[in-house]
Order: structure tokens, then C-alpha cells, then sequence
């Protein structure tokens, strides 16, 4: 069965998304991804983008998330196969540092920085991207540029 799992489109005030680079324990390969991970049993989408955000990046106060996009995903990583139903929460936040406040021992190991990136350096970059879509999904956002 598929777990659930809530994803921040982190929005700055010039229409960046905060993105987090990580590199596979087992294959070595990196990628770029957004914050986000497991909702608790018991736990509201709008909670646990509140605690993975600060988790993740150390934020605090995230502002209430708008949902734009969901989806049914299979992925890989560090040797294992994980199906998850992803709910996509948008949040416009004042720019930050992040600053990771509670990293899982797994998340230590694996997070490797963090970057702010517009739609268009997504939709032209050669670095791994997940989703692969992210750029142009960015792109139309209504009231995105």
C-alpha cells in the first residue's frame, strides 16, 4: 500500500522553489528534490508540511499550503523501492537560509545542500530533478511566472 506523503512547493517572494540535493547511498547518483516526506497517522497535510519544513530547512510559522498537484509514485533509493501517494502543497514564503532543525540520521547521511531555483533553471539544467516535470509543473502555477 501506498503511503502518504506531503510535498512543499516552497515559494519565494521571485518565484523560487527551495529544493534539497541529495545523493544515494547505494548508487551514488545525485538528485535535487523538494521538502516534504511521510504524514504521521493522525496527522493533518497541512501538519506535517508544517513539521517537515521545519525538520527539513528549520522553518518556522509555514505559512498555510494551497494544493496544486497529487500523484501515485514508485521510486528508488539506497537499494529499496518505496509507492507513495504525494500530496503537493504550494507555500509562499519569505526567502531563507536553510538551516535543517531535526534530520533523521538517513537524512544526515544523504542531504547534501539546499538551492532556490526558478522554473526556468529547472526546465534547463542537466542535474537530475525529481519530479523530472518540476520546471514546467512550476510554469503553470496560475499566478506563477
Amino acid at each position: 500500500m501506498a503511503r502518504l506523503a506531503v510535498k512543499l512547493i516552497l515559494l519565494d517572494a521571485d518565484d523560487r522553489v527551495l529544493l534539497i540535493h541529495a545523493k544515494d547511498p547505494k548508487s551514488q547518483s545525485k538528485c535535487w528534490y523538494p521538502v516534504g516526506g511521510g504524514v504521521e497517522p493522525g496527522e493533518s497535510l497541512q501538519s506535517a508540511a508544517a513539521r517537515e519544513a521545519h525538520e527539513e530547512t528549520g522553518l518556522v510559522d509555514l505559512p498555510v499550503g494551497t494544493p496544486v498537484w497529487r500523484r501515485d509514485h514508485r521510486y528508488e533509493f539506497d537499494g529499496q523501492a518505496f509507492d507513495v501517494h504525494e500530496e503537493w502543497l504550494l507555500h509562499r514564503v519569505e526567502h531563507f537560509s536553510p538551516a535543517p532543525a531535526a534530520l533523521s540520521e538517513y537524512e544526515t547521511r544523504t542531504i547534501l545542500g539546499f538551492r532556490w531555483w526558478t522554473s526556468q533553471e529547472l526546465l534547463t539544467t542537466t542535474e537530475t530533478i525529481f519530479p523530472p516535470q518540476l520546471g514546467q509543473l512550476l510554469a503553470e502555477v496560475p499566478g506563477e511566472r
